[in-house]
């Protein structure tokens, strides 16, 4: 197993992400709606996915994102890093988010 956080398609909690360019995106009573530009594709947020997709800024990492995430909402970190590794790797699979970064 050893130190691996994740491969160029799978994200791992030190992986850093940013928002791909060509979303469109509005958060509406504290969920986010995205629609992809290209493919005219809409994702309706809950507010905890809507929490990450506002945090994918370039800068910080999953982990830095899911100890945020913990003092947001009534989560346990590693429920939140669990969850946030899996949606993020989501959204890089749909085409939304990118890693820039594998600490």
């Amino acid at each position: 197993m050893g130190e691996s956080n994740g491969s160029a398609h799978e994200p791992g909690p030190r992986s850093v992400l940013r928002r791909i360019e060509g979303i469109a995106w509005r958060v509406i009573e504290g969920e986010a709606v995205l629609v992809n530009v290209r493919s005219d594709e809409v994702m309706h947020l809950n507010p905890t996915a809507s929490f990450l997709w506002s945090s994918l800024d370039g800068q910080l990492s999953l982990a830095d994102i899911a100890r945020s995430m913990t003092g947001e909402y009534n989560v346990d970190m590693d429920t939140a890093m669990a969850d946030i590794v899996v949606f993020a790797g989501s959204l890089v699979e749909q085409g939304a988010a990118e890693i820039v970064a594998m600490e």
